[in-house]
Formats: structure tokens, C-alpha cells, sequence
């Protein structure tokens, strides 16, 4: 009897996420806060500045319009365009479907439209992305466009804003879906070691080093929160 493939959905890491949420609302309130400060400073003192100091009055405007724009901008980044932004992915006998936070398909790829690369060896590898703010891992697939060229697409688990628990499970089990369903597929050795196709995956669960980091970013946020509130305090007392 043939085993039924089985099908995995994402898991998100509720602690971590709502974390990190957290931190950048307690960012957003407390540019606002800075925002009212600054905006009184300059309501109370406006002839002042204007008569005596010009200079003060002109770098608070910079300061409040660049701190406008800092809170406007998260905000976006934590609200706009929920609808298209994806929060769910499962993975299952037909390949790996993406849903938004109202349980809407975005993006579905599947297995049987998978496409042979013309100018690499392998069909399947990973792609690692690395700049200044973070390094990123995802899958490079090939698929054929609507004038019917072939062409890379990456299948990325790594959601805005979401944390997933079982993410490395999801690229093995898409892997394994590829080897499984499309055996005439070339997987890049890179793949089959990273995510361990030869045999069950292994669960990563977190080390001594993942709590050490989880501690360190607790502290860096507290003390941003602490030196944000200073520099606030500093100021108020400058000008008055």
C-alpha cells in the first residue's frame, strides 16, 4: 500500500512574533510621544525661537517632520496592505499554497509546473540573500512566465513580520514533495544535505545560543527604550 504523502502547514512562533510586534508598536507610541513633546516645545516657544534663536527653531521642525515621516512609515509597514501580505503556507501532495490572514490563496506553485533549468545544472537550489540587515534563505525553482518563458521564482518561507516554528520542515517537506512527484527534477546537493532529504527531518529546536540571542535582543530593546526616553528628557531640559 502506497503511504499518503503527507501535508504540513506553518506554524507561527506566537511568543517571538507578538514580541517583535510589540516592539515596534512600543517604537511607533513612543515617536509619538517624542512627536507631542516636540511639537509643544515648538507651540510654547514659537515667537521666542523666532526672535532669539532661529536655529533651534529650524532643527525642531527637521527633527518633528523626519519623526512624522519615521511613524508614518511603520504604521505602513505594520498595517498597510494586510490582504496581500502572506501569513499561512501548506504544503501537500500538490506542492505548497501561500494564504493571506483571511485565509485567501495568493500564491500557489505547483509540482507539475515545475520547469527544468536552461542555464544551471541543478532545477532545485538554495538561494541565500545577506545584506547589512539580515540573511535569508528560500528555494530557487524554475516556472514558466504567461509568454511562456522560463524563468527562476524563489519559494520563501520567511513571512513579513511572522516568526514560523516549523519553517525548516516546510522547505524539507516542498523538497521532498519535488523528489517524490518530480523525480525527473535535478536537486542541488546543497539542498539535499542542508535540509536532509535522505532520511526524516530534523527538529531544530532552541540551543544555549538562540536564548543567548533572544536575551541580547531583549536588553538592546531596553536600553533603546531607555536611552530614547534620555535623549527626550536631555532635550526638555536644553530648551526650557
Amino acid at each position: 500500500m502506497i503511504e499518503k504523502f503527507q501535508t504540513i502547514e506553518s506554524k507561527i512562533s506566537k511568543p517571538i512574533t507578538y514580541f517583535l510586534m510589540g516592539i515596534l508598536w512600543i517604537a511607533v507610541i513612543l515617536i509619538m510621544v517624542v512627536i507631542g513633546v516636540v511639537f509643544n516645545l515648538i507651540y510654547n516657544n514659537f515667537r521666542q525661537y523666532l526672535e532669539q534663536d532661529l536655529g533651534i527653531f529650524f532643527t525642531l521642525i527637521i527633527a518633528q517632520l523626519l519623526l512624522i515621516f519615521c511613524c508614518i512609515a511603520l504604521i505602513m509597514a505594520l498595517t498597510y496592505r494586510k490582504k496581500q501580505k502572506i501569513r499561512k503556507a501548506i504544503v501537500d501532495e500538490k506542492g505548497v499554497t501561500f494564504y493571506n490572514n483571511r485565509n485567501v490563496i495568493i500564491e500557489t506553485i505547483l509540482y507539475h509546473e515545475l520547469q527544468p533549468a536552461q542555464n544551471s545544472s541543478t532545477d532545485v537550489h538554495v538561494s541565500n540573500t545577506q545584506n547589512v540587515k539580515y540573511s535569508k534563505t528560500t528555494l530557487q525553482i524554475y516556472l514558466k512566465n504567461k509568454a511562456g518563458e522560463i524563468g527562476p521564482i524563489r519559494v520563501d518561507f520567511n513571512f513579513e513580520l511572522v516568526i514560523l516554528s516549523n519553517q525548516y520542515d516546510l522547505y524539507h517537506h516542498f523538497l521532498k514533495g519535488i523528489q517524490h512527484f518530480r523525480p525527473d527534477l535535478r536537486i542541488s546537493q546543497q539542498a539535499i544535505d542542508q535540509y536532509n532529504l535522505s532520511s526524516e527531518p530534523q527538529k531544530k529546536e532552541f540551543g544555549i545560543f538562540e536564548y543567548i540571542i533572544g536575551a541580547i535582543v531583549i536588553l538592546i530593546a531596553a536600553g533603546l527604550v531607555y536611552v530614547f526616553m534620555l535623549l527626550v528628557k536631555i532635550i526638555v531640559d536644553k530648551l526650557h
